[in-house]
């Protein structure tokens, strides 16, 4: 008998399930700081290095956090450039 089977979810065949069941799996930090931003203006807030960074913080596995914090401080530097040049 084979007690080593895995679930249909964690099927390595079926990444595009996978994703679909876990959409922190492939985050995107530019996208998601693209998005933050966005989300801030239509509150009427201000977006800020530090909300983003813990909505980051939030939305990647607490174990990877430490090898992606300075990917989403890098998309969040990026993504104020680009902002900074299209309000000129």
């Amino acid at each position: 008998m084979d007690n080593n089977r895995f679930k249909e979810s964690q099927n390595f065949d079926n990444l595009e399930s996978n994703k679909a069941n876990n959409p922190n799996l492939d985050t995107n930090p530019n996208q998601l700081a693209k998005d933050y931003a966005a989300d801030m203006r239509s509150k009427n807030q201000e977006a800020t290095h530090e909300g983003f960074m813990n909505h980051g913080k939030n939305t990647c596995p607490p174990d990877d956090w430490s090898n992606k914090q300075k990917e989403y401080d890098d998309a969040w530097k990026r993504n104020a450039e680009q902002v900074s040049g299209d309000d000129e």
